[in-house]
């Protein structure tokens, strides 16, 4: 089941999960809150124009989606600009490769047009092929390139082409979200 994030719904796992993309366990929660660039992914979360989602197994978080606000003078990883969140996926180790990676970034789609919201960017590491390859497939363009990274956007407005009464028909990510 896919449901909305709340404040009570604790992002730092999901944060960890994405910095350890190569299953190496590199990024702890103390080596992440000891970096203020790596940290703002968590503190303060859920913050003024936060929103995320979340699957669980039962009662077993499986991963999440999520996008934050930053501002020019305190940006993310993939800031593209203040009126444009980054968004962040995780899904844990025992629920990949079964497609929830894709029905979560298609949820939290969803949710961002719902509202309104123009695009959305993220960071992706160049090796991460997996995660580059689902973002591209679901209308992710690079617009930059930051070190080994590169900033994807996809732009909401003019992506979904269709009428929103359409949008909110069956065998969109919509009717898999509780609210």
């Amino acid at each position: 089941m896919i449901r909305h994030m709340s404040a009570a719904d604790d992002v730092t796992p999901f944060v960890l999960a994405a910095m350890n993309w190569r299953d190496d366990g590199q990024w702890t929660e103390a080596t992440l809150l000891a970096h203020p660039h790596v940290a703002r992914y968590v503190t303060g979360w859920m913050g003024i124009g936060d929103a995320g989602v979340m699957a669980c197994e039962g009662d077993t978080p499986a991963g999440a989606a999520w996008w934050r606000t930053f501002t020019s003078s305190d940006p993310g990883y993939g800031y593209v600009a203040d009126d444009i969140p980054e968004v962040g996926l995780a899904v844990f180790g025992p629920y990949r490769g079964k497609g929830l990676a894709r029905a979560l970034v298609s949820a939290l789609v969803e949710r961002a047009t719902l509202e309104g919201i123009a695009a959305l960017s993220l960071s992706v590491e160049g090796e991460n092929l997996a995660a580059r390859s689902l973002y591209e497939d679901l209308g992710f363009t690079a617009v930059g390139r930051v070190g080994e990274s590169d900033t994807m956007v996809l732009t909401l407005s003019s992506n979904s082409g269709e009428p929103e009464s359409e949008r909110e028909q069956p065998g969109h990510a919509r009717e898999n979200l509780v609210r």
